[in-house]
């Protein structure tokens, strides 16, 4: 039996219908799979090789302390300049082995790490904040600087601590109040890696830019893996999508937005 008219119109625009809402589903679909694998694709999570620290407090052939195999010291330290009337601070050095120019354009990078009890009652708290920065440097600090690991060093911790740290953009100052996670923007650095204006893959974490007057002696975990796994202390980088992705995600949406309007019309 044929169908009326009115039967078969219903019928094709039921048709209709339905391909239209695939087809706009299937497009969400693809879309929300591309920015996923686009965003996946671009963040790296990088293990710091070895975290160490200086401190005007080592005495003897042992100044820098903190390797991986140092199985005592899971708490180092940041000092303020000059603190307690001594010569220099306590410094954190940070050493990554990486191939930064597998990414080919501007990053966006940061760094993780535990803010922890330095030990000596000179800990940042509520109230009390100490301005922690993340530095570049010139000179790999575990190469150069003379100590029982590195007895053929040609720079003694002091003279790095004065010459050798290189300032740090003020993205990577972090206000410091208490424990637990904290981040620096270290991307300006980061970039320079990837870029290659500077091909020490080293970070100073010094007190430098403190200017609050207060002694601080405060705590980080040692991340203490060697770079086998992630730990306390690491760098997230994500590259930063170049002009021509930003089009094609706004193309797609520009095109889901039109069938949907489309859709609605239509219905």
């Amino acid at each position: 039996m044929s169908q009326s008219k009115p039967a078969h119109r219903a019928l094709s625009g039921s048709i209709h219908k339905g391909i239209k809402m695939k087809t706009v589903s299937h497009t969400l679909v693809a879309l929300a799979a591309s920015l996923g694998l686009a965003q996946s694709a671009h963040a790296v999570d990088i293990a710091v090789d070895q975290d160490v620290m200086t401190s005007v407090f080592f005495t003897g052939t042992d100044l820098v302390r903190g390797y991986a195999e140092d199985a005592n010291r899971p708490v180092m330290r940041v000092s303020n300049h000059n603190t307690n009337g001594m010569t220099g601070a306590e410094t954190i050095y940070l050493t990554f082995d990486y191939d930064f120019s597998t990414f080919t354009g501007p990053v966006v990078a940061t760094l993780t790490m535990q803010s922890a009890e330095g030990g000596f009652g000179g800990d940042a708290g509520p109230g009390n904040p100490f301005t922690v920065s993340a530095h570049g440097v010139d000179l790999d600090p575990l190469a150069s600087i003379t100590d029982d690991t590195n007895p053929g060093g040609t720079v003694s911790w002091l003279n790095f601590y004065n010459n050798n740290i290189l300032a740090a953009d003020t993205a990577a100052y972090t206000s410091i109040d208490g424990y637990g996670t904290v981040t620096f923007d270290v991307s300006a650095l980061v970039n320079s890696w990837v870029d290659g204006s500077n091909a020490i893959h080293a970070i100073a974490l010094t007190g430098k830019n403190d200017t609050s007057g207060n002694q601080f002696l405060h705590g980080f975990l040692n991340n203490d893996n060697g770079g086998t796994a992630m730990g306390y202390t690491f760098l997230t980088v994500t590259a930063v999508p170049e002009p021509e992705t930003y089009a094609m995600l706004l193309a797609g949406l520009g095109m889901t937005g039109w069938m949907v309007r489309r859709r609605k019309h239509l219905g």
